[in-house]
């Protein structure tokens, strides 16, 4: 039997459930990043449409969506805008940069070699609206900033910091926060030399102790949560232990889908019995790791995601078990890795789906539409959109055409991302720039090439398969 440890990614396998903040994604702009060239933006803030009145949030004079499908071509940038989100995530949550940005640079253009790379977030935080940026170059932080954004009025600066040649930083902060002699003493040691150069003045916000730096570092880290194509959601044994709610919730999930699933059932397993003699010395090691602290541990196997622990005085391995019901009306028991992909796909997505019912996090979903049928997305989609009560944001690439309906979206949640054919740049824009009507099939426009960001296909004439070779 195969084992491998693993551990809880930060972005996706912990669902947070501390009070809601109306913690809402607003902006991202880009610039010099892969095929992104000069700056790009990407945004949630709602137009004058009037459909689907419920997909808004409004935060004073600002609405907010909570749903955008991006659409394009292979190689058009969709993954691109994902990766630049999460590259600036990486370099928060490390607090800085370890090595050179630049292979991370647009290279059709033999000028940006020189240039920094750039990112900016705006995200509202109990109705305030922040913007941070920062301009990476080589191993180094050129600038980096953030701001409070006021909609009539000018936008008040906390902080703003620069790095020379020599590497030095300056640093220019909102005199609130530099009143008491210990804040002016800490705000100089930072700019002589506690802060490196290629190390983000947000990444010290738990040392300076200003609660808006920490909010928005908080925000950034764990209110945005990415999923990628290849994710695997590994803490599903684990909440269908611990949380009744997560295991009604998901059960009602599958049911409604129309998987085939009647229920997520969990098996317990004797330790010995599970492991046995062959895995003896992994056994042990396991058992050695459970402690008072330490109340299970999570294992990868062939056969999937298990949990050792320790219940009612025994040890036993937990695995989730896929029940479904056979023509006799009897249950029977389903190893999940026995699930069709697309099962698979849609119980990885739980976690998601159930944190934008219940917690104000944007969720970016890379690939949405991978192993799941064109109806089941479709049916999970309408479903997570029509919720009145939906509290968080959902916002994914994708290639199912049968999901541009403005029955389903409004005009300003879906985009498209193209990529210039001369310059080889990705550039992004939505759907609401065309000011489509209601009733327009936009399905049929899209794939008829009226909006862009679909592929060039060759005439398959020219390929000559019809001819036979000898």
């Amino acid at each position: 039997m195969n084992f491998s440890f693993f551990l809880h990614l930060r972005d996706y396998f912990v669902i947070l459930t501390k009070k809601n903040e109306n913690d809402m994604l607003v902006r991202f702009v880009v610039s010099n990043f892969l095929s992104f060239d000069s700056e790009v933006e990407f945004n949630m803030l709602a137009s004058s449409f009037k459909g689907h009145k419920h997909h808004v949030y409004r935060f004073g004079k600002v609405d907010v969506l909570r749903a955008a499908a991006i659409y394009g071509a292979n190689g058009a940038g969709k993954s691109n805008l994902i990766k630049a989100i999460e590259f600036l995530q990486n370099a928060v949550e490390l607090g800085g940069i370890s090595q050179s940005v630049n292979d991370k640079k647009f290279k059709l253009k033999e000028a940006n070699k020189e240039l920094p790379m750039s990112f900016e977030l705006e995200v509202i935080h109990n109705k305030k609206i922040y913007s941070y940026g920062v301009s990476f170059n080589r191993l180094f932080i050129v600038n980096e900033w953030l701001y409070e954004v006021n909609v009539n009025f000018e936008d008040k600066l906390l902080f703003e910091r620069s790095v020379n040649k020599l590497g030095r930083s300056t640093l220019k902060i909102i005199d609130k926060f530099n009143k008491t002699p210990k804040q002016k003493l800490l705000i100089e040691l930072m700019e002589e030399n506690l802060l490196k150069p290629n190390e983000l003045f947000l990444g010290k916000a738990d040392e300076i102790k200003i609660k808006e730096f920490q909010q928005v570092r908080d925000i950034i880290l764990n209110k945005i949560v990415i999923i990628h194509p290849g994710s695997k959601y590994q803490g599903l044994i684990r909440q269908l232990v611990k949380s009744e709610d997560f295991h009604i919730f998901t059960n009602n999930l599958l049911k409604s889908l129309d998987t085939g699933v009647v229920s997520l059932g969990i098996e317990e397993i004797e330790i010995d019995k599970f492991f046995g003699e062959e895995n003896e010395k992994i056994k042990l090691e396991i058992i050695q790791d459970l402690t008072s602290e330490v109340e299970s541990v999570i294992l990868t196997t062939k056969s999937g995601d298990v949990m050792v622990t320790m219940d009612k005085g025994r040890y036993v391995v937990k695995r989730p078990i896929a029940e479904h019901l056979n023509g006799d009306n009897q249950i029977v028991p389903f190893v999940l890795n026995d699930e069709s992909d697309g099962t698979q796909r849609l119980l990885d997505l739980v976690p998601a789906v159930r944190g934008i019912l219940k917690e104000d996090i944007t969720f970016f979903i890379d690939e949405i539409d991978q192993s799941l049928h064109t109806t089941l997305l479709k049916a999970l989609i309408d479903k997570v959109l029509a919720e009145e009560l939906t509290r968080g944001q959902i916002i994914f690439t994708t290639h199912e055409s049968n999901l541009l309906d403005l029955d389903i979206f409004r005009q300003d949640e879906i985009w498209f991302a193209e990529k210039n054919a001369k310059v080889g740049n990705s550039q992004l824009y939505s759907l609401s720039e065309f000011k489509p009507r209601y009733d327009l099939d936009i399905r049929k426009g899209y794939l008829k090439g009226r909006f862009g960001a679909i592929p060039f296909v060759a005439n398959l004439d020219d390929l000559n398969w019809d001819i036979t070779h000898a």
